[in-house]
Order: C-alpha cells, then structure tokens, then sequence
C-alpha cells in the first residue's frame, strides 16, 4: 500500500507582527505565546521573540557599545538574543563586543582557543609555603585531589554495588 504523502499546511504562520501584536497585549513568555499561536516553543526562535520584545515596548533599545554590551550580559542576565535585538546587531557582533567571542564555553568544556587545551598553567608549590630548609616536603596528594573532580562510576561499578544491596 503506497504511503499517502501528508500536506503541511501552515495555517497559523508564526509571523513578526503576530509576536509583536502579542507583546502588546500582555504575553511576554515565550512559551505562552507559542501556547497562544497553537504550535511549539522550537518553531519561534529566540531572537524572533527578543526582536518582537523589543519592538513591543517590553525592552528598550540600546547602543552597540561595549560598556553596553557588558551592563546588558553581566548585571541584568540577559541572553545573548535579547542583547542582540536590544541593540540591532547580530549575535556574534554583541559577543565580540563583551569579549567573549574567543573564549566562549560551549557545552560547560572551554574552548582550545588559548593554544593549550583550556588548561591553566599552575606552579608546582601548593598550599601554605614552608620555610627553605625544613626538610620536610610533600607530595601534594591533598591538594590534587582536592581540585579535581571525581571520576563518575562505570555501569559495572553501579551494578556492582546495587547487587550487594540486600534491599
């Protein structure tokens, strides 16, 4: 049996005016006005809605400055596509303006733009500093595991200790 090919018809196109017109008369979550034109939160973009916020009246419009840029992202939170949409420019330009264009953190793991992975040059001399001559030294075990984070368990090491369980 042959498969009927499915008509998409988009009834209710998610327009700029639409946003805007839903701004104005109230909604400013995002998820309330995908809600309110019937289709999911993924089919309006995030700068799609920031640009209707602002164009609404919910935002007012900023200069592309650095100090701006900076206010915008570091004391009010905002995220990049609001920044954006306050101040004209796209997404790249207001992240070069904060500086953060090759030092972005991308999925919590940083990026190899400083030659070395991401890693830190640290000195080999840790904790307190002991008077030259004492003749003790340490071999830092502490402190190393103290900085690093612990390894998460294998699913034979879960199920190893599930199975002694007696629960």
């Amino acid at each position: 049996m042959a498969r009927s090919r499915r008509t998409t018809e988009n009834t209710q196109p998610v327009t700029h005016e639409k946003l805007v017109r839903l701004v104005k008369s109230g909604i400013t979550s995002h998820s309330e006005a995908a809600t309110e034109l019937g289709v999911t939160v993924g089919q309006i973009s995030s700068l799609a809605w920031s640009r209707a916020l602002v164009e609404g009246g919910e935002y007012s419009e900023q200069p592309a400055t650095s100090a701006a840029v900076k206010r915008m992202r570091d004391v009010e939170g905002l995220r990049w596509e609001l920044i954006a949409a306050r101040t004209g420019a796209s997404v790249s330009e207001v992240k070069e303006l904060h500086g953060d264009a090759d030092n972005s953190v991308v999925s919590g793991r940083r990026s190899k733009a400083n030659g070395n992975g991401g890693q830190e040059e640290t000195t080999t001399k840790r904790g307190r500093g002991r008077p030259a001559g004492s003749g003790k030294t340490t071999t830092g075990k502490r402190a190393t595991a103290a900085a690093t984070p612990r390894r998460s368990r294998t699913r034979a090491q879960r199920q190893a200790g599930r199975s002694s369980n007696p629960s």
